[in-house]
């Protein structure tokens, strides 16, 4: 069968954009790797320490924080073991000063898995002082630095003060941990990085959907930024079942992993673990609301008119504030495009005046955005909430299906349109954002927003009638 020779993409599928570098210490982990753990790293392996370990002609890195994603099974344990090793071993003496390492997990038990595959290494071969009391784990090097190994807890990271904190399966530790646990206690180091590694969730991983919804954001605007993201998954075009796109989320296939292997798990009768597991999908994905390919297939190479309907929508934290612009094309076609996605409401108003500046331009806005939009706007807005989205929905689906709408290729918006789940309600479909497997804010305005710029424009010049007495 050809399709079993398939091996999987070292490159990643998305990947932020890398700023100017000195250099990179990947290589340093990779010959650290294969001296002292006898172990070849993959390609895929290489590509993600790669770009979370570029750094500048000082030798400070140039991230802090880095997400790397891939299925299940394709050697992330591997990479992080590495990365710990060269760390508290190389690294410590290259910056001159011990180091301080944290390590967990969303399980106790996986984060001592880790402890349990190096801790003997630094022992015999670097003299370190192993404390071996489960849930108390730690190694000491004979210069200091230290490693210790914490259930992801709320509580943790608090009470230390860490240079590198390497994070797996965080699709199951919490916002809590991550935001208020491990972050700050990164702040007083000087070059830190937080090191976090996973599979695709579900829609309760609030923390890795905000990480990785901001790596979107960073590719679409195509600027580097202080956050790095890797992931292997299979794009929104492909059937996520044809076994012609595992090799997508599956790096180490060809390598580590058969594809004998994926076809015997895609026989699991739980559809959604064997994408989420096997495939890096987010679970729920293959509900959505569009057959795979469709949306792709709409990308408009040419320039988006000035003009047209701007729908609003905040998250459902009131975390993330989104803006959606739909503008009519000749025949009755229309183009979207993402006009921002920003964190507070105050740079909301900001993207409001700045889009109100065009007189062409009006709004579409959810209750929650309509009490405070500026009064002198109140004739150019109208308010949308789950009403018109059970009434749009459907002819915004046949539209797309029929070819009348058009997008700028953001990826962000692929990643909100492809993952919406519709649910049936009052003899009508509604994208829903408690079905779908992850935020779906921009699927849901560029639907309010397509809807209202598709309506029949007026054409012609007014006629004027005049009456006698």
């Amino acid at each position: 069968q050809p399709e079993l020779a398939v091996l999987g993409s070292d490159q990643p599928r998305l990947k932020t954009i890398a700023p100017d570098a000195a250099g990179t210490y990947a290589t340093a982990v990779r010959d650290w790797a294969k001296a002292h753990l006898d172990v070849d790293l993959m390609g895929w392996q290489y590509t993600a320490l790669e770009l979370q370990l570029l750094h500048d002609d000082n030798g400070d890195l140039l991230h802090r924080v880095s997400l790397v994603s891939t299925a299940r099974q394709n050697g992330k344990t591997i990479a992080l073991t590495s990365l710990v090793g060269w760390w508290l071993t190389e690294f410590a003496i290259l910056r001159g000063k011990k180091q301080n390492v944290l390590s967990t997990a969303n399980r106790l038990d996986l984060a001592v898995n880790l402890f349990d595959e190096l801790a003997p290494i630094l022992e015999v071969k670097f003299g370190a002082e192993i404390v071996r009391s489960y849930g108390r784990n730690s190694v000491t090097m004979p210069d200091g630095s230290k490693w210790v190994i914490r259930a992801a807890k709320p509580s943790v990271g608090h009470g230390g003060s860490f240079d590198l904190i390497c994070a797996d399966e965080i699709w199951d530790i919490s916002p809590i941990a991550i935001d208020g646990g491990l972050i700050p206690s990164q702040r007083a180091r000087k070059s830190p990085l937080l090191s976090m590694w996973s599979t695709a969730g579900t829609e309760a991983s609030q923390a890795m959907l905000r990480w990785r919804e901001q790596g979107l954001r960073s590719i679409d605007q195509g600027i580097p930024t202080s956050f790095a993201m890797c992931e292997w998954s299979p794009p929104p075009d492909v059937d996520p079942m044809d076994p012609s796109s595992w090799h997508w989320g599956n790096p180490a296939l060809g390598h580590t992993l058969s594809m004998e292997t994926i076809k015997a798990e895609s026989e699991n009768p739980d559809r959604a673990q064997f994408l989420r597991a096997s495939c890096n999908l987010w679970v729920a994905s293959d509900r959505g609301w569009l057959a795979p390919g469709i949306w792709p297939a709409l990308q408009h190479d040419g320039e988006i008119p000035a003009g047209g309907i701007v729908a609003i929508e905040t998250s459902m934290d009131d975390s993330r504030y989104f803006g959606v612009r739909a503008v009519p094309l000749p025949d009755r076609k229309v183009a979207v495009t993402v006009e921002f996605v920003v964190e507070s409401f105050a740079q909301c108003l900001m993207e409001i005046e700045r889009l109100a500046s065009n007189p062409a331009i009006k709004f579409a806005v959810s209750p929650s955005i309509d009490i405070h939009m500026p009064v002198k706007l109140a004739s150019r807005k109208v308010v949308v909430g789950y009403g018109e989205l059970l009434k749009f929905t459907p002819s915004v689906r046949s539209m797309i299906h029929e070819k009348m709408v058009l997008h700028d290729g953001s990826t962000q918006l692929a990643e909100h349109i492809q993952r919406a789940v519709a649910v049936r309600s009052e003899s009508s479909i509604a994208l829903s954002s408690q079905r779908s497997p992850g935020p779906i804010e921009l699927a849901r305005c560029a639907v309010w927003a397509i809807a209202l710029a598709s309506r029949a424009q007026p054409s012609g010049k007014p006629q004027v009638f005049v009456t006698g007495r």
